[in-house]
């Protein structure tokens, strides 16, 4: 992983270099080889990477037009190796993405007692953009965090961790649902994040001066200023953590750096030593709660943020709502019921579960993660909403190889190729944030490793296979998918409406972020969904790099929605960087001899699996699916680590 320092070295935006050369069509030799040693060109690869991350595309955001530009360009790429198309309508397959709702009517919530009915001002309530369209009048039951989590079986005479159901129990059908959004003891996820990274441009705008001057005792106080920020805000969220360990100030403080993916490490190893239940990074997604409380027979749900659940005092006396217009969802998700937010205190005020207000119900919850669901005293709830989509169309790229003998069966390759755009055009909330390099300001996020390197890994993959003249047993599709940074929606609709038979699909290889291989190595994820990965990927070896191999299946990436079709998996990362999702992520930081020689390691799978060779999916034991967490975040789902055998630096 890059030091912080190269951070604050990082050129400002580069001007769109002149287009990478062009790719004669491959042809087949005459005589079919056995299996060719694939001609990676890392050259050809850092090529594409400058050329998808430069100025002109503006950080490739999913509903840009220079999202739709960008896809063109790798169609004209494909047809130029001589990859073929997937369908009569060429390589891109556009997929709708809902980027917002908009009221055909004013929205209502009352509360009513008897045939009075108290309507709540519209200041104090909102539609929320998952919500279907209706008018409905219900009792009202609370649910909590309408949250679930397994009970995890103890293993070498270790207690089991037990499990939490707010549903159980309860009787939903024909009831409104109150709830409470995130899960339980965790706050929103993305403003976490957010403030994290504030407090890291602070921390780099400071420490280069203070390395420069060599200043000791200034960065010794830094270290303490900030280091006390981040406990005061991680230990709220996780009381009882041991935190002493926390980002500690190096032997020699000139080395000071702000790892985030060693902090996220720290957090997740502490987090999995907290006794109760384990919620996975989907338990606080709204759209899972809403799909289990329409099983469960709700007719309506009217949601909370409690006051537990913000970063920063300031949103929590705001409890601003998210505009509707610019919220990207999934059409398939919205709710069949009328789903409206209330402002926390509105709620306190409103309504009582035995005569406790919602926020003393959070605070209760949290302390011992207890279900607390019972119904709303004495009081039914009315709630109307009419709401309309607004959708555009967004391409994902697509080609193939067609297979020999083995057509029928498929493996996929694939990569996102879409990033987070600029500041004045990009993903909402101020996801790209300006960043001050060598005295210009820059505004792009470029997304040059995220994920310009693996969309260039494919592209290489596929033109060497096509120029050895090589002849795959089996089918080989190559996958570029738009929307991931918007919730994995290009994956979402792919394997939802693919253009191919999705059960064919023997394994799905995800490349993302694969372009700055360090110290820290290659992490290959997603081991435990095939019990076959592992003898194949040691067969393999490590190309010399540092490789550590992680069992789970990290839900963050496209890789994620084929394995919850039961597909195998494997996920090819080099980790999270000091320049992640912002305008440091440039071309020049990537790691070229890195980039070959992953890349020599993922065309050899890829070979292995076009040749037929076995991959069965494995049913998951329990804390063997899908993790929130990055590879090797998670001590318990790591299977080994191997270490360097030769120079990977650039």
């Amino acid at each position: 992983m890059s030091a912080l320092i190269a951070a604050l070295a990082a050129p400002a935006c580069r001007p769109t270099p002149a287009r990478p050369p062009e790719l004669a069509p491959a042809t087949a030799t005459a005589t079919q080889p056995q299996r060719p040693t694939l001609a990676i060109d890392a050259a050809r690869m850092l090529a594409d990477i400058e050329h998808l991350a430069s100025d002109r595309y503006r950080g490739r955001y999913s509903l840009s037009p220079e999202l739709r530009e960008s896809a063109r360009w790798l169609a004209d790429r494909y047809t130029a190796i001589g990859a073929s198309a997937l369908a009569e309508g060429g390589y891109e397959a556009p997929f709708p993405i809902t980027v917002g709702v908009r009221e055909r009517a004013p929205t209502r919530l009352a509360i009513a007692r008897g045939r009075r009915a108290s309507e709540i001002s519209p200041s104090e309530n909102a539609p929320v953009a998952l919500s279907g369209s209706g008018t409905v009048r219900a009792a009202a039951v609370f649910v909590g965090y309408a949250a679930r989590a397994d009970e995890i079986a103890g293993v070498d005479g270790a207690p089991a961790i037990p499990g939490h159901d707010d549903l159980a129990g309860v009787d939903l059908r024909g009831k409104i649902a109150v709830l409470l959004l995130e899960a339980p003891g965790r706050p929103n996820l993305r403003d976490f994040f957010r403030r994290l990274q504030r407090e890291q441009i602070s921390f780099e705008a400071a420490i280069g001066g203070l390395k420069a001057r060599a200043d000791v005792a200034g960065i010794t106080a830094l270290h303490a200023d900030l280091r006390g920020k981040l406990v005061a805000l991680i230990e709220p969220f996780m009381p009882g953590a041991k935190l002493d360990d926390l980002w500690p100030l190096p032997a020699d403080p000139l080395t000071l750096e702000l790892d985030l993916s060693g902090l996220f490490g720290t957090l997740m190893r502490e987090a999995a030593k907290i006794k109760g239940p384990r919620f996975d990074m989907q338990a606080g997604q709204l759209r899972g709660k809403l799909a289990r409380l329409a099983e469960a027979g709700a007719v309506g749900a009217v949601v909370v943020r409690g006051p537990r659940s913000f970063v920063a005092a300031d949103e929590r006396e705001a409890d601003a709502f998210e505009p509707i217009d610019r919220v990207r969802i999934n059409k398939d998700d919205r709710a069949a019921f009328p789903v409206v937010q209330l402002k926390w205190k509105t709620a306190d005020r409103s309504l009582r579960v035995r005569g406790q207000t919602i926020s003393q119900l959070q605070a209760a919850i949290d302390r011992d993660l207890r279900p607390r669901s019972a119904p709303i005293d004495g009081q039914e709830i009315e709630l109307r909403a009419d709401l309309e989509a607004i959708d555009t169309p967004v391409p994902n790229v697509l080609a193939t190889i067609r297979g020999g003998d083995l057509a029928d069966q498929i493996v996929v390759l694939g990569a996102h190729y879409d990033h987070i755009g600029a500041e004045d055009e990009g993903q909402g909330g101020g996801d790209c944030n300006a960043a001050t390099i060598n005295g210009q300001r820059d505004t792009i996020c470029n997304g040059a490793d995220d994920n310009a390197s693996g969309t260039a890994m494919v592209l290489e993959i596929a033109r060497a296979l096509i120029a050895s003249g090589y002849k795959p047993r089996r089918t080989l599709i190559f996958t570029h998918f738009a929307g991931e940074e918007l919730g994995l929606l290009g994956s979402k609709a792919l394997v939802e409406d693919p253009p191919f038979e999705l059960a064919k699909v023997t394994a799905m290889v995800n490349l993302d972020m694969v372009g700055r291989l360090g110290p820290k190595g290659l992490a290959i994820g997603g081991i435990h969904s095939s019990d076959d990965w592992m003898p194949l990927l040691d067969q393999l070896g490590a190309n010399g790099m540092s490789v550590l191999y992680e069992g789970s299946v990290a839900s963050r990436s496209d890789h994620a929605n084929f394995y919850r079709q039961k597909i195998p998996v494997l996920f090819f990362f080099t980790g999270v960087h000091a320049d992640y999702h912002r305008p440091g992520d440039h071309t020049d930081k990537i790691n070229k001899v890195g980039l070959q020689t992953i890349g020599e390691l993922v065309g050899e799978l890829i070979l292995t699996l076009a040749d037929g060779h076995p991959i069965a999916y494995t049913e998951p034991t329990a804390g063997r699916g899908l993790s929130g967490g990055l590879p090797g975040s998670d001590p318990d789902t790591l299977i080994k680590r191997v270490r360097a055998t030769a120079q990977t630096s650039p």
